[in-house]
């Protein structure tokens, strides 16, 4: 079996992480319009302030843990020992203006420090094979999680 260049993993990395975060150029596997950032281009501080059940996380909370999320692998990739606080990490659930645009910004920084970062690695170990791959798989649940929100608000 033949082995992947380190260039050809991180360029599809790369690529999957931008289509996750950034949306389609070419679908690998998203709708047309629906990444995380797309869609949350879409969001008024109200629609992520909505609770859509007695107890569930609203948009902005989902976008908070993400940002925090990014954060910590991004420090476990640097080789930094993160201090995980998961229960803080939903938190705000409502948000004003002002405050959505912060947390949207917010998410956009973790990410595109978190790719920079990824652009210069000049190794692939286990450890950053995985955490690479867990940012995907992660933001693709909340990703979906936040688009079923706002297709019940719809409704």
């Amino acid at each position: 079996m033949a082995e992947i260049t380190r260039e050809d993993f991180s360029r599809a990395l790369l690529a999957i992480l931008a289509e996750t975060f950034e949306g389609p150029a070419g679908s690998m596997y998203l709708d047309k319009d629906a990444g995380l950032f797309r869609t949350l281009d879409a969001v008024t501080a109200q629609a992520a302030s909505h609770a859509p059940s007695p107890g569930a996380q609203t948009i902005a909370a989902h976008c908070a843990h993400l940002a925090y999320y990014v954060r910590v692998n991004h420090d476990g990739l640097l080789g930094r020992e993160p201090h995980y606080d998961w229960p803080s990490s939903w938190q705000p659930q409502q948000v004003g203006d002002r405050e959505w645009d912060a947390l949207t910004r917010r998410v956009r920084h973790e990410y595109d420090a978190l790719v920079e970062t990824l652009r210069r690695l000049e190794t692939w170990d286990a450890h950053h094979i995985g955490d690479s791959m867990a940012i995907v798989a992660h933001t693709a649940y909340h990703l979906g999680a936040i688009r079923h929100v706002l297709k019940n608000m719809e409704r």
